[in-house]
């Protein structure tokens, strides 16, 4: 290790820069003898911005990066100013203008600075989408599409339906992003949208088409195959379009065909997916790196639709794409040829601009929740957070101004207490549950959702609470694991069985008394495991908010610390309420949902300035 690296040790020792980070710095500089020690500082954090979910290292930025992850009882050491930096990055033979085809470690824009790879990411994104947004898929005439749209919608309403523009997008595009809150009906929509399309190519003699559905998690893609499920029987179609529609959804991962003991995917641009449409929901859980993958494995001619809410958290891993696409799309102007095309068809106006980025005729967003309205309480409570107006939302929960939404400061200092205390006898019924299908429904009634994993706030420890409660009333010694009406939580990936991170489960016995793992199958049945070939699990009475996204619970308990954490933020907030159908119970005090709201995730990037560039 050389002695120019010394401030990567410092920041190390710290607790600032993980060792990846700080080795990663070490061994630019041991590349080059001659390079400025600064060259390993900012090597080393853009590695940093990636493990943080940015997916580019903005120079002006790095000091903010490495508060980030700065202990709140640290002071980072003085760092090089931002002019040495760019001097830095113009010297040095490693760190190289970004191009498609460079391989150096490093790129960088002049301004910003990436890991080879995650520029390349971006590339291969900003590549396909804008190639789906500029090709011209043969248009069906005006008549044709009303037809198409007319069984799912009344047309000459004055202002276009929303849902109906996007079933409109979705037939005259090969990209479509449909975003919105929870409960604005993207699931309905994007099903009349397939049953539109599918419908046009049957009435014009083509085969029924090839529609894949997917999203980042099992537990994500079993809700919208059920929801799809739920919904295709009560369409207003022939037997023959109900068949061509897909009954189930997969994981992104399952689509693109796992490969065990390797980090890539069976389906990519040399061996493309067999696919003539692919849905993807929750696109906001999907990383850059993922939809890269996917994007590459897209067929030439094939559609794509992306589904989900931009207010939500963003995903774990590095990027944010659909706030990139969202950005790139502006304020909801359209072209005048798209407006000219939605009067024809839908009848009415829509707010119509020559300077409309290309990406605004792609994007269209839902408003109205059907899940709840504007005006209840959830409704009212997430169109604070949604704006960060944390007097209104603290004002209006002291005087009990929404309906079904409640704070309880005085629980938010004995969280394991009163929360075992409110709901273990409702918990307790699972002990005595013999139908492992009554059992999930039971359990997805309710679940307490924690902003943090570890600590007296955290996921485990309220699980602690709620099992040792539980383990005493099932006459279960503490060192057992498995007992009957367990409700579990997978943490870790098991491609062979087809368990994900994040999938719901249920412990009970099967028909010879052995006590076996319940999980939702892909149709909508039930399978089950032997508890011996599980994979890493935890039990599930509490999870993280991060977990929790893509699920529904008609009431959540949503935990949050009393003291700062850098975790809390708007997003969080917002995507744990929204979780809720009915009801939401914060345990927590009003200085915490203020300093929650008082900050907004960032997500550094180069994507959306790629997406904005002006087409070809």
């Amino acid at each position: 290790m050389n002695d120019r690296g010394e401030l990567l040790v410092r920041l190390q020792a710290l607790g600032v820069l993980r060792p990846l980070d700080a080795e990663i710095g070490h061994c630019l500089l041991d590349l080059d003898a001659q390079a400025d020690p600064a060259l390993g500082l900012l090597a080393a954090t853009a590695s940093l911005a990636v493990a943080h979910g940015h997916s580019c290292l903005p120079v002006s930025q790095l000091g903010a990066v490495l508060g980030e992850a700065c202990p709140e009882d640290v002071q980072l050491p003085e760092l090089p100013d931002a002019g040495t930096l760019h001097a830095v990055l113009r010297a040095s033979r490693w760190a190289v203008p970004a191009e498609d085809g460079a391989a150096e470690p490093l790129l960088h824009d002049g301004e910003r600075v990436w890991l080879g790879r995650y520029f390349h990411h971006e590339a291969t994104v900003a590549r396909v989408l804008r190639r789906l947004l500029a090709s011209s898929p043969e248009l069906p005439d005006a008549a044709a599409l009303r037809a198409a749209l007319s069984p799912f919608f009344p047309l000459d309403q004055g202002l276009p339906d929303r849902q109906a523009l996007a079933v409109l997008t979705g037939l005259v595009s090969s990209l479509t992003v449909i975003t919105g809150g929870p409960g604005t009906g993207k699931t309905t929509t994007v099903l009349w949208l397939l049953a539109a399309w599918a419908g046009l190519r049957l009435a014009a003699g083509l085969p029924a088409p090839c529609i894949h559905l997917a999203a980042p998690t099992g537990k994500a893609a079993a809700r919208l195959g059920d929801s799809l499920r739920e919904r295709v029987a009560q369409l207003p179609v022939n037997d023959e379009l109900r068949a061509a529609l897909p009954a189930s959804a997969s994981t992104m991962h399952r689509l693109l065909g796992v490969r065990r003991g390797s980090t890539g995917f069976r389906h990519h641009a040399g061996y493309p997916l067999d696919t003539d449409l692919v849905v993807v929901d929750e696109v906001s859980m999907v990383d850059l790196p993922l939809m890269a993958r996917l994007l590459d494995a897209l067929p030439e001619g094939a559609r794509l639709v992306l589904l989900g809410d931009r207010d939500q958290l963003a995903s774990v891993e590095a990027g944010n794409v659909l706030a990139a696409i969202c950005a790139a799309a502006g304020n909801g102007a359209v072209s005048p040829a798209r407006a000219a095309c939605i009067e024809a068809v839908i009848g009415g106006k829509v707010e119509a601009n020559v300077q409309a980025p290309p990406f605004a005729d792609a994007v269209v967003e839902l408003h109205r929740s059907h899940r709840f309205s504007g005006e209840s309480g959830l409704g009212k409570a997430a169109a604070l957070i949604r704006a960060g107006d944390a007097d209104g939302l603290c004002d209006g929960l002291a005087s009990d101004a929404f309906t079904g939404v409640h704070l309880d400061n005085e629980a938010a200092h004995r969280p394991h207490t009163a929360l075992v205390e409110r709901h273990i006898e409702r918990l307790a019924e699972l002990l005595r549950c013999q139908d492992p299908r009554q059992a999930l429904e039971m359990a997805s009634r309710h679940r307490v959702l924690t902003a943090l994993r570890e600590g007296l706030w955290g996921s485990q420890a309220i699980n602690a609470a709620f099992e040792k409660v539980l383990r005493q009333r099932a006459g279960v010694a503490p060192d057992q694991p498995w007992y009957s009406g367990r409700l579990l939580l997978v943490t870790r990936n098991d491609y062979g069985l087809g368990l994900f991170n994040g999938d719901i489960g249920v412990v009970l016995a099967d028909s010879d008394a052995t006590l076996r793992a319940w999980f939702p199958a892909e149709d909508g049945s039930l399978r089950n495991l032997a508890l011996a070939a599980l994979p890493e699990c935890e039990s599930a009475w509490a999870m993280t908010i991060h977990k929790s996204q893509g699920s529904e619970f008609d009431a959540v308990d949503i935990v949050l610390p009393p003291h700062d954490t850098r975790v809390l933020g708007r997003g969080l907030l917002y995507t744990a309420v929204t979780r809720a159908r009915s009801r939401v119970t914060l345990v927590a005090t009003a200085d915490t949902l203020r300093r929650a709201l008082a900050r907004s995730t960032r997500r550094f990037s180069g994507l959306a300035d790629r997406l904005r560039a002006p087409m070809a």
